[in-house]
Order: C-alpha cells, then structure tokens, then sequence
C-alpha cells in the first residue's frame, strides 16, 4: 500500500519513464557485446599455429553475424585485430552517444516531476485550513516541500529506473555468460537467495532509522527556521548561548540518527563487496581449472570474468537501490501525510454577489474543535454598508474570531452569517476574501521596497495613489526621512521599520487595494495617540468609500465609531454609540473612565504645545 501511495506522486510521467526505461535496457543490451570483442580477439590470437595448446577447444563468439562475416574478410592478423578495433570504436561511440540521450531522459524526468511533485504539495499547503497552519511547524513543512520532494523523486526518476537497469544487466550478462559456460553463471547467482535475504533485513532496520533521521532533521529544521525568524527577539534577551544550545542538541541528535544508519550501511556494504570479491577469485579458480582441462579457452575466460563483473556489481549496488527506497518511503509518506488532508476548498459556497458592506450576525456560535465550549455565544448585531463599527472587549472574548470567522477562516456551528443578503457559507472563500482588506497587529511585510510593500496588493496601480495611501496611513513624514524614499527595502519581515511604521505600511496596502470591507484587528496599537487621531481623521474624510471594522483595545480609537460593540465572555454585552456607552454601566464606561481623562489630558497638552509655538 505504501508503495503504490509512492508510485502514485510519478502520475503523468509514464510516457518518459518508459522512453528512459527503453534506453536503460538497450544500452544495456549493447554493452553486454563488448567483453565479446575482446573474446574473440584471443580467440584469433589462439587460434593462430604454435600459440594455444593443442588440447584446447577454442569456443564460439556470439557477436552478430554481420560483424563476425566483417572480421573473416582478412586472414591477416594485425588486419583483423585493426578490423575488430574499429568495430569497437563505432560501437562505443554509439553507446556513448545512447547514454547522453538516456541521461538526458533521466535528468529531465527528474526535474520535470520535481518540479511539478514540490508545486503540487507547496500549493496543498496553501488550500490546508488555518487551524492546520496555527497548529504546523514552519521548518517541518519546508522540509517537506524540499528535502523530502528530492528524495522521493530521485528514487523515482533514479532509483527505479537503476532497478530496470540492474534487471537488464543481469538478464543479457547472464544470457552472454551461458553461452560461454553456464557453471560461470551459476556460481555468479549463486549468492542470489542469500542477497534478497540480506537485502530484506537490512531494509527493515533501515526503514525505521531513517524514520527517526527524518524526524531529527525536521526538529533541527524547526529550531533553524524559529531562531532565524525570531533573531531580533533573540538579541533583544541576550539569549544566542541557549538558542546555540538548543540547535546543539538538535544536531547532535540528527548526527546520531545518522551515524547509526552509516553503519548499518558499511556493514551491509562491506559484506557485499567481500562476497562480489570472493566470487571474482571462485571464478578465476574455475576458469583456471577449465583451461588446464581443456573445457574452456583463455578468450572463453577473459569474457567471463568481464561478464561475471556485470553480474556481481549490480547485486552489489542493490544496496544502493534498498538505501534510497527506504528514505523515499519515509519521505512519500510525509508528503502523502499533507496531500491526504482536505483542502479547506472542499466545502466552499459558489456565490459572488456584489459586496457593499452590509453584515448581519445571527445568533452566531462557535467553538474550535479541539474543545467543547463556545468562544461566541449567541451573537447577534447588524453593520449597515459603509458604517465605521468598533469592537471593544477583553483579551479572549472574541474579538478576533469575529474577524476570522468573516474571513471564513473558520465556519460557525450554529446561528448565521448575511454578507449583503447572502448566506456567507453560499460565497467563495476566495471571492469574499478578496473582498475583504484586513490590517493585523503584526504585520507581515517582504523583502521589498517600501514602495513594492504598498502596491502589492494591487497588481496595476498608479504611484499617486500608493503616495495618497501612504499619506492618509501618515506614513510620509516616515518615508522622507529614509535615503531612499520609497525606494527603500525594509528587510525580511518588515525588520528595518519600527512597529508603528510597519502597521502604517500595511494600513496603506489596504487602502490601496481599495475592498469594500475593510478590517484593523488591533493595528494602531503600536501608533502614537497623535497619530492614531491624524489616521482616523484621514480615513473619516470618506476618500476611501468601504465598512470599517475596527477592533482595539483603545477607548480613544473605538469613541469616533458610528457604532460600538462590546463583547463580553464571548457574548454581546452592549451596543450603541460612544454617547450612549459611556454613560451606560458596564465595561466601556469602565475604559472610558480610564482612558478617557488620558486622551483630555494629551489634546490638552497638544494644544498647549501649538498655542506657545504659536
């Protein structure tokens, strides 16, 4: 079962393998022909007076008539000898020739299902649902769309094709050999059944190493990538040493798992390659006996030994072949694991109806499936389009999962949700995630310009409109100060920029993008107060026609709403406007009270400050 799951990842390459396969053999094919060149080389030169012993019976060549009739043209020797050197010549270069084209073959079969194996399972993973990717370790997963791609396909793209080669140097070598003397052939495969024997054993202590080396090395992989990615928290602790200390152990760990596998390997290695020697000198002994006895020629021995090499060397490199088959298994069942999972598509509505912004929440519940109890309960509230609503609330009460569940990265259970009159389970996830712009609290940015970081949301946009964005993000004091303007690359994940600026440049991709719904899941809360008010003076302006969603744990950013929600123990606790709430008992009176003096006191000085400037 598991390797017919591992021959499933070649689909779609038959036609090239066979081609390969085709070529492997009939190179094979010719290549049993030419030890019987230098056969019947000695065979002319014995045959010659006073230079064979008379009781010897000089044997049969199995070359094509054709050649032999081009070799008997001439009785001269050295024409002969010339004649068969030629022939030699053509045929090699004909093989040579045959081989580039199979290698050619080969390497573009390996490639080609590389290629596709890797797009395959990278977009996979992008189809697997949120809950897989919060639960996946970031270096497992590369390590499976690299590492273990590469090994499965050089198994099969290169070891299956040296199986059907090894096969077609045993089958002509044998039938060349039995020509000569089948006792030759019969000492040569006489190790055959002790081989497979080994050759079992070996692959199931190696299958479970290579398990645990898989596993070691996607540890390591983890460790690598979170250290890497958290470099800046790293420094910021003074924590190198333990960070040095954990890959340590992690590689002593693979190097261990390594070890133990490179020795199971030499003794399995060393023992064929002393049995392939013990049976070249068997051979030698018989051939010897044969030739004192008359039974055979010297040619007839030469031959032997060349054809007994294509014979004993690839029963040797079997071991080659069950090395790799058991690393590929290991790594097609990794891959197998992730393309197993259902795409989050697989239940997915087909409608794309023209969204406005009108959001309706009905008696809404939802709990994750890892427990039993609902982080939303019942909730109920209504987001006319184009409304700028805020959600207020305790860490853990829902705030976000609001948003995830509007982005239909998780589905509720009960209740339902109305995106402008359609049921959001009958609309494409795709299609209404491009419908909707979300600004997180850390964001991620690449390795681009500024500008670049700005725009990608949108495939085709004018400058002055990533400027305008940038500008009502209050971005562009920023971006003067840098040398490069926007030009500026801010490293991988933003690393250049503060955390302020890294908010505004994602506040100004969205804006860009220009969705009817537009969400800020707590992505002012590492802005300044004064340019907090500047943004959401900016965006109240209406340049920018969408339904803003703002959840925040700021009184200040939440009060210009024209709506709030208050969100309490995953439950509605009160709806209104900032009027209406801080003179409501509950928890937003409580922010206010708090937050409100704070926000007086600022304004104040602010004005303050700008009247003595004045």
């Amino acid at each position: 079962m598991r390797f017919i799951k591992l021959i499933s990842l070649a689909k779609g390459f038959f036609v090239l393998f066979m081609i390969a396969a085709l070529l492997t053999t009939f190179h094979q094919w010719t290549y049993s022909n030419v030890p019987l060149f230098t056969q019947y080389l000695v065979k002319t030169l014995l045959e010659q007076p006073g230079i064979a012993p008379g009781n010897v019976s000089v044997g049969q060549v199995n070359l094509p008539a054709f050649l032999i009739a081009y070799f008997e043209q001439t009785t001269e020797v050295m024409e002969i000898v010339l004649r068969i050197a030629i022939a030699l010549l053509v045929l090699q270069f004909f093989r040579f020739s045959l081989r580039f084209v199979e290698m050619w073959a080969k390497g573009v079969l390996l490639e080609k299902m590389a290629e596709r194996l890797r797009i395959r399972l990278y977009s996979h993973i992008q189809d697997l649902n949120y809950e897989f990717h919060n639960k996946a370790d970031t270096g497992d997963l590369i390590q499976r769309v690299t590492s273990d791609v590469e090994t499965t396909t050089n198994f099969l793209a290169g070891r299956s094709l040296d199986i059907i080669h090894l096969l077609a140097t045993l089958i002509f070598g044998a039938y060349q050999l039995i020509l000569i003397n089948p006792t030759m052939v019969w000492i040569t495969l006489a190790i055959v059944p002790f081989v497979g024997v080994s050759s079992t054993i070996y692959f199931i202590k190696i299958e479970k190493i290579f398990d645990n080396i898989e596993k070691t090395e996607s540890k390591m992989m983890t460790v690598i990538q979170e250290s890497m990615s958290g470099a800046r928290v790293v420094r910021a602790f003074a924590n190198e040493a333990f960070e040095i200390s954990k890959m340590d152990v992690k590689n002593r760990d693979y190097t261990e798992a390594l070890k133990k596998a490179n020795r199971i390997v030499a003794i399995y290695w060393g023992s064929m390659d002393f049995i392939g020697i013990s049976q070249y000198l068997i051979i030698i002994a018989v051939g010897v006996h044969y030739v004192q006895n008359g039974m055979m020629d010297a040619a007839g021995v030469i031959a032997s030994l060349a054809l007994v090499g294509m014979l004993i060397w690839p029963i040797r490199g079997l071991g080659r072949i069950i090395n790799d088959f058991g690393r590929a298994l290991v790594a097609s069942d990794r891959i197998n694991e992730i393309l197993s999972k259902p795409s989050e598509y697989e239940n997915d509505g087909k409608e794309k109806p023209n969204i406005r912004g009108h959001i309706t929440f009905k008696d809404v519940s939802f709990k994750f499936s890892d427990t039993e109890e609902h982080l939303l309960k019942g909730v109920n509230f209504n987001i006319k389009a184009g409304q700028t609503v805020a959600i207020i609330g305790r860490t853990g009460s829902g705030k976000s999962t609001i948003i995830n569940l509007l982005l239909r990265m998780y589905d509720y259970q009960e209740g339902e949700i109305i995106i402008d009159g359609v049921s959001l389970k009958d609309i494409s996830k795709k299609y209404i995630r491009d419908q909707i712009g979300v600004v997180l609290q850390d964001p991620f940015l690449y390795s681009k310009t500024v500008f670049d970081n700005i725009a990608i949301a949108s495939k085709k946009v004018e400058k002055d409109r990533v400027y305008r964005a940038a500008e009502t993000a209050a971005l562009e004091k920023d971006i003067k100060t840098f040398k490069q303007g926007y030009d500026t690359v801010v490293g991988e994940k933003g690393t250049t920029l503060s955390g302020g600026q890294k908010q505004r440049v994602a506040i100004a991709r969205v804006l860009v993008a220009d969705k009817p719904i537009l969400i800020f899941d707590d992505a002012l809360s590492a802005v300044d107060t004064k340019t907090d008010l500047m943004i959401r003076d900016a965006l109240a302006n209406k340049t920018y026609k969408h339904t803003t969603i703002i959840i925040t744990h700021r009184i200040t950013t939440a009060k210009e709403a024209d709506q709030i929600i208050v969100l309490e123990q995953g439950k509605i606790e009160a709806i209104g406007t900032h009027e209406q709430l801080s003179k409501q008992e509950g928890l937003y009176k409580k922010l206010w009270d708090i937050q409100g003096k704070l926000e007086s006191e600022f304004l104040n000085l602010i004005e303050g400050g700008e009247s003595h400037a004045s």
